[in-house]
């Protein structure tokens, strides 16, 4: 995996969990109380709960915004690179039928195909173009034929981002020491276009994108399928 850039994710989630910061404070009751519900509602729109399904969520943190999905037959394996996310993850999860796994998100530890449906939230903006054809390529190997991803991707021009980045902007002017609240987001989302041509490659096609009130317009919702093989292994 490439280096971090900014904040660590271990720091991340060990100063979320203390709850003692405003920030940390403000994203718990943001997660819980309007991205889980939206969360709840794309997952039930695009996945089905039954036995035999299996679905990923690749980078799941603290796993907070899956709490409300309530499917009770398919099996869960959260996965994440920061051990202490995995922890939280553990201990708040409500699923059960879950697996924890750390892994890196450039190379799911899993065989080629045994994925139903993959999910993110907040992910993909941390990671660079080239890196980003990595991870839906990796997706890709491990999704079923058909199968689809769902990821909640913070776009440019996303009420959350255009809030926070003021706010920092106007705060960093009178510190010495930049203040730095999570890991630098280096891609935010742009366009359906864009988006295309990051997936294309990886078999992937966008059958589906959504932006609305119903997140408070934090999250541009893209929804892939997988069609064929990735560039190269056809």
């Amino acid at each position: 995996m490439s280096e971090i850039r900014g904040k660590s994710w271990d720091d991340y989630w060990s100063h979320s969990d203390e709850n003692k910061g405003l920030f940390e404070v403000i994203a718990k009751f943001y997660r819980r109380y309007v991205i889980s519900p939206t969360v709840r509602h794309y997952f039930r729109k695009y996945f089905t709960d039954e036995p035999g399904r299996i679905y990923l969520h690749a980078g799941c943190g603290s796993a907070e915004s899956d709490n409300r999905i309530g499917f009770e037959k398919a099996t869960f394996v959260m996965m994440d690179i920061s051990t202490k996310g995995l922890a939280i993850a553990r201990q708040k999860t409500k699923f059960q039928r879950v697996h924890f796994v750390c892994g890196d998100i450039f190379h799911p530890p899993f065989r080629e195909g045994v994925i139903d449906g993959a999910w993110n939230l907040g992910v993909m903006e941390h990671f660079y173009e080239d890196e980003l054809l990595q991870v839906f390529t990796a997706l890709s190997r491990v999704l079923k034929n058909h199968s689809r991803c769902v990821i909640f991707w913070p776009p440019k021009y996303g009420l959350s981002v255009i809030v926070l980045t003021s706010f920092l902007g106007a705060v960093n002017k009178f510190r010495k020491t930049p203040l730095v609240l999570y890991p630098d987001e280096v891609s935010r989302y742009s366009s359906r276009p864009w988006v295309q041509r990051l997936v294309e490659p990886a078999g992937l096609h966008i059958i589906k994108t959504h932006f609305g009130p119903r997140d408070a317009f934090t999250y541009a919702i893209m929804v892939a399928e997988k069609d064929r093989s990735p560039a190269g292994d056809q």
